[in-house]
């Protein structure tokens, strides 16, 4: 996951993913490239002294481009890029404004997944249609993180080098003091396992949020999520309302289950409840990892991670995607090709993927650098487990990723009339989630 800037706290960060996060697109007047040559490579364009201007708002990520854009002079010494920082917010603001006025749009913008939708809709897209330019390449990214939440009505506008397969990390040490069996086969093995944890020790298993959807859409995911492919409302499907009520019965009913600390999984407050051993569960994507890394380091050796476990009849998925950010080509660039040629260098190639990761901990969508040694290190965190064996196995099994230009008022919704209301003042998930279906509808007609 990007780095967001300290002017925005990570609760407001992910309270505006929350009203936006999941996809977005822009419906783009796409921009001359070159001639695709032949296995999808891009002819390498004729520069003379051009200077290109990429806008950005992840710390971690301008550090990224950064740092490549000193290998991309060996390529393109004709070319010179300017990176420049912004608050979250200002940026997307800002771009999007821009696009809208028909000139002050940077030439390449970091677009985060939350943000997307909010660009597509207009009568076009104001980002370069990227699909014939990806070529043969397309078939070697993991397309559901890499492409999916940058695409609209079929075509590619961005690209993301984060594979964010989602998974479950879990105590061992507190497992095999149980003699509980791991991994968790089923969701209801989970709920069990809960019980009786609670049962002999009274603390919580795990702690859902009442104002963070991260883990219905985790675990909800292979239901459509937010939407349908048709891009019609689908968090009431049977299987959203069946993980709802999973969530509900977690902390009112089986008791095994506290309101998240402070509201969400990114806070001081619940890493320390996290560091106590107040709940010994944890969902999450790759990105994850490394903030247990980081704010949780007593903790080193104590995790072991899993694929998402099913429900015991076979409903759900044994992932899921949660977050990113794609980087797009805006249509007032006027060297795009130029600009694709860049975005390449840092996304399409093994040496760009992989200074990513060395210098972010984000594990790649391009798949050809999974064969790097790099890439299977033993995690000292996770009890010697080799996180990329898990994350390369489960990339092909994300399900769909649907995308909306009214994912911000469809995810509010749920937020405030469904997610909130049922797991704080125990409504029905049932009458909580057609109020909510009901209100996301009478935005999207506006």
């Amino acid at each position: 996951m990007t780095t967001v800037q300290t002017s925005m706290s990570r609760r407001d960060f992910l309270r505006f993913s929350a009203a936006l996060a999941g996809i977005t697109a822009l419906t783009a007047c796409a921009a001359p490239g070159a001639a695709p040559a032949a296995g999808g490579e891009s002819a390498a364009p004729a520069t003379t002294g051009i200077e290109l201007v990429f806008w950005g708002f992840a710390d971690n990520r301008n550090k990224w481009y950064e740092a490549l854009t000193e290998t991309f002079k060996e390529e393109m010494p004709d070319v010179t890029i300017a990176i420049e920082s912004f608050p979250y917010a200002e940026m997307h603001d800002k771009i999007q404004t821009a696009l809208v006025a028909g000139s002050g749009a940077p030439d390449i913008g970091d677009i985060e997944i939350g943000r997307f939708g909010s660009f597509v809709r207009g009568d076009r897209v104001g980002f370069v249609d990227i699909t014939d330019l990806l070529g043969a390449d397309k078939e070697l990214l993991f397309e559901r993180s890499a492409l999916a939440p940058w695409s609209w009505q079929g075509k590619n506008y961005g690209i993301g080098n984060e594979l964010n397969a989602c998974m479950l990390y879990y105590r061992h040490d507190v497992m095999a003091e149980q003699g509980f069996e791991t991994p968790f086969a089923t969701w209801e093995d989970v709920t069990n396992a809960g019980k009786s944890y609670l049962e002999q020790t009274g603390k919580a298993f795990i702690a859902p949020a009442d104002n963070d959807w991260a883990y219905w859409w985790i675990i909800s995911s292979a239901g459509g999520g937010f939407f349908n492919e048709s891009g019609e409302v689908a968090f009431d499907s049977e299987l959203g309302k069946r993980v709802l009520q999973m969530l509900h019965d977690w902390v009112h009913v089986d008791k095994i289950g506290i309101i998240a600390p402070g509201g969400n999984m990114y806070n001081q407050t619940y890493y320390g409840a996290l560091a106590a051993g107040e709940f010994v569960i944890q969902l999450g994507a790759p990105w994850y990892q490394g903030f247990l890394k980081d704010n949780v380091q007593q903790l080193e050796g104590l995790w072991q991670m899993q694929p998402l476990p099913l429900f015991a009849d076979g409903a759900g998925a044994r992932t899921a995607t949660h977050g990113g950010t794609g980087s797009c080509i805006t249509e007032q660039c006027e060297h795009p090709d130029a600009a694709w040629a860049f975005l390449k260098h840092c996304n399409l190639t093994n040496e760009g993927v992989l200074r990513g990761f060395e210098m972010m901990n984000l594990f790649p969508t391009l798949s050809s650098a999974w064969d790097d040694p790099r890439m299977q290190f033993e995690d000292k965190y996770f009890n010697g487990q080799k996180p990329g064996e898990f994350i390369a196995d489960l990339g092909d099994e994300m399900p769909p990723l649907y995308n909306s230009p009214y994912w911000p008022e469809v995810t509010t919704a749920f937020n405030n009339l469904a997610l909130n209301p049922v797991m704080l003042d125990e409504k029905d998930v049932e009458t909580a989630m057609a109020e909510a279906k009901d209100e996301a509808v009478r935005a999207m007609e506006g």
